[in-house]
């Protein structure tokens, strides 16, 4: 019992992170998915089913043959389920194999892994408090540091469904902890510390590898501290030299050990975690249109400030507060010298460094800064040190008491918004800016779908709406249409309706204000026509409940039709939800199939021609997006989504340096459209450039035969084999237009 009663500070923190570890996993059981829990799901199946030699898949390529990642918009079979082996294995594997062996007999798939991130939240949490005790030695400022951490409510909310950030901030801030417990024990750190400080490298580096910069911090604190140590004669040059071994070990072999957690990295554990590090160094996998500052702004519009005027606007005021006092308070920081300054300077470097490396490669962040969440421990234990150097400094009784009064309103802000806004904590802005009211229609609010499932939980519980003997069908048109379909096949009220806005099939749609990316005037004349509830935060609404005002037809069905007998396929807009759903996908070549075909019904949809813009553009094909984008401008010159859509394929051209291998993409892609001729026309370009191209002369043999002149195809494929006689395609090419034409 005198462990609890020795020191009332650390017996409050324990009591403080058990309640986190125990709260956080209940309250994530009303959270619902989130845009990326899909895949990532599907990624620790994989990996999974690799350890138990059942699939490969984990441990294939997530490149091409050309080094370029599978996801990327300009190759083709982006979407593939090897893409997304650029990430480390580390949480999904692990939510996976204990969903498989403990939770399935409690909860559903999705909610054990919601459980799985709230404990890693929790861990985050806790981390950051101890980063604090190790720095200062005291368990007050620990308990101060938990505290802040607890009621910074983007973290309490991305850790009830966040798959990506959330396990990467913990596992980083575990390494930062030990880092700085190891150079607390120099020059006699225990056997037991170094090896903590190797496994936190492979763990942090197995979920994502951007936090490799980890290992550069490690390594340049330790040797300057080494050096220091040296020179103030307080350890031996032998010794000196002996223990920068160990930090250059620990750093191999925490590199090389996250590959253990990773199977794709496994099979080449020095270079394949490097070329996944230069996929994130500029993340383009996703074209990204959003407002910022009140402006709707395209990822190449997006000012060098985005991600720490992202950071200001959504840390509370306690952290912002906290940081500015630390360095208005820096002097007496810098006077405590040694190693106290290392650890700031390291503390300051783990902020400051990541968000130098986005401004200057201008990396592509989309949707708030939640990529770099990883900051956030550090920035905490900046603002914990400022806040706690205060109360110390503060003599007086009286002002003293002040300032403990001033921390607790200020804390009673972030607090109150946690508590009365699960599950949608994630959307939390600072009342620096207005708070949610001065967010609205300034900068993106609900990106994720977060406020999804209370909307869905809505429907299906408001008695006042159903109609006895038949099922209301929802639909939705943005994102990931799992975050509806999952609850909905769970609920007996609901039925899931594929079909456009303009149909009859559906009697309630689930509308975000961030669908303004394909309409700026959904946000600008908020709420929705029809809308008969909303989701709200702090009185800001995330999601609007919305009903058909369109007459149904007289049906008792449980799903809505999506073809009706006797009327044209796309009077539904039929073609056009099935294009939606292939750039979903990433299946950009059959989106465009279908656009085109709606287009055919309706030539003046302009929703069909921008889509066809922003698919062309995510082929760089983009000459043919400029076509369709004049043609949508001349309907609507005011559509700005189409507006800027086009802006990015005006730049591109101008940028583009044509080559052979674009040609040959360009001819590929035109025959999967269906567009022979122009695949034709592409191939012989790339003959201009190459004319030893037995690919090229390939692709046009393809054409040909696809055209029914097979003469013209055997005349192709025998210029081709006289470039590459042992090409299979070439051969099987020839083949089918000789046998068309009926000769052996």
């Amino acid at each position: 019992m005198n462990f609890f009663f020795t020191n009332p500070y650390r017996t409050f923190f324990i009591l403080w992170a058990a309640a986190c570890i125990i709260i956080l996993p209940i309250m994530s059981r009303q959270a619902g998915i989130t845009e990326d829990e899909l895949q990532h799901m599907d990624h620790g199946k994989t990996i999974l089913a690799w350890y138990e030699g059942k699939n490969d898949t984990a441990k294939m390529s997530p490149f091409n043959d050309a080094g370029v990642w599978k996801a990327d918009p300009a190759v083709e079979g982006v979407g593939s389920k090897t893409a997304i082996n650029i990430y480390g294995g580390l949480f999904d594997s692990f939510s996976a194999l204990v969903y498989q062996t403990v939770t399935h007999n409690f909860f559903d798939e999705f909610e054990s892994k919601h459980i799985m991130s709230a404990l890693f939240g929790a861990m985050l949490l806790i981390f950051t408090g101890l980063i604090c005790q190790r720095i200062t030695g005291s368990w007050g400022v620990a308990m101060l540091g938990i505290t802040i951490a607890t009621f910074t409510p983007r973290l309490i909310g991305n850790s009830l469904s966040n798959p990506k950030d959330i396990p990467q901030a913990a596992m980083f801030a575990f390494s930062l902890l030990q880092i700085i417990s190891l150079l607390k024990e120099l020059p006699e750190a225990s056997i037991k510390r170094w090896f903590l400080v190797g496994l936190s490298f492979s763990l942090t580096l197995a979920i994502r590898i951007p936090t490799v910069v980890l290992i550069f911090y490690f390594i340049a604190v330790s040797s300057v501290y080494l050096g220091a140590l040296f020179a103030l004669g307080d350890i031996a040059y032998e010794k000196a030299v002996a223990t920068f071994g160990k930090v250059m070990l620990v750093s191999v072999l925490g590199y090389l050990g996250c590959s253990l957690f990773w199977p794709w990295a496994l099979q080449n554990p020095i270079s394949n975690p490097i070329h996944a590090l230069q996929v994130f160094k500029n993340f383009n996998s996703f074209d990204c249109y959003e407002v910022f500052e009140g402006r709707w702004l395209h990822q190449n519009e997006l000012p060098w400030y985005f991600v720490p005027k992202w950071l200001y606007i959504t840390l509370p005021v306690t952290v912002v507060l906290g940081v500015i006092l630390f360095f208005v308070q820096l002097p007496r920081f810098l006077q405590k010298g040694g190693l106290n300054l290392l650890i700031y300077l390291l503390l300051i470097g783990a902020t400051v460094a990541p968000l130098l490396v986005i401004i200057i490669e201008k990396s592509n962040i989309y949707n708030s800064c939640r990529h770099v969440m990883f900051v956030i421990p550090p920035i905490i234990v900046i603002a914990t040190l400022g806040w706690s150097e205060l109360f110390r400094q503060v003599k007086n009784l009286t002002q003293r008491r002040m300032a403990y009064v001033a921390f607790i309103c200020l804390i009673a802000e972030p607090m109150c918004f946690i508590a009365e806004n699960n599950p949608v904590q994630a959307m939390y802005f600072s009342p620096l800016i207005g708070g949610e009211k001065g967010a609205f229609k300034n900068y993106e609010m609900d990106y994720w779908g977060y406020s999804l499932r209370p909307a869905i939980e809505w429907l299906d519980h408001t008695d006042s709406i159903h109609v006895p003997g038949k099922k209301l069908r929802v639909r939705m048109y943005y994102g990931e249409q799992l975050k509806l379909t999952y609850y909905v096949e769970k609920s007996k009220n609901l039925a899931y309706a594929l079909c456009l806005e303009n149909s009859t099939d559906w009697d309630y749609e689930l509308m975000l204000p961030c669908e303004a990316k394909r309409d700026p005037q959904i946000l600008f004349t908020w709420p929705p026509a029809g809308t008969v509830y909303e989701v709200k935060a702090d009185g800001v609404p995330l999601c609007a409940v919305v009903k058909n005002p369109r007459t149904a037809p007289p049906s008792s069905a449980n799903s809505a039709p999506l073809i009706t007998p006797g009327v044209p396929v796309d009077s539904g807009g039929y073609n056009l939800g099935l294009g939606i759903n292939a750039y979903n996908s990433k299946n950009y070549n059959m989106a465009i199939v279908y656009f085109k075909k709606a287009l055919a019904f309706k030539p003046d949809n302009t929703l069909a021609l921008n889509n066809l813009v922003a698919t062309f553009n995510n082929l760089k094909m983009f000459d043919d997006a400029v076509y369709y984008g004049k043609k949508g401008l001349a309907l609507n010159p005011n559509y700005e989504l189409l507006k800027n859509n086009m802006a990015a394929s005006l730049n591109a051209i101008k940028e583009l340096v044509p080559t052979e291998a674009y040609y040959q993409e360009l001819s590929y892609n035109y025959f999967v459209q269906g567009e022979y001729l122009k695949t034709i026309e592409s191939s012989k370009k790339a003959l201009a450039l190459n004319p030893n191209s037995g690919a090229a002369w390939n692709n046009i043999c393809s054409a040909y035969n696809a055209l029914h002149q097979y003469q013209k195809a055997i005349d192709a494929c025998d210029r081709g084999l006289k470039i590459d006689a042992k090409s299979d395609l070439l051969k099987n090419n020839r083949t089918e237009a000789a046998r068309q034409l009926g000769q052996h």
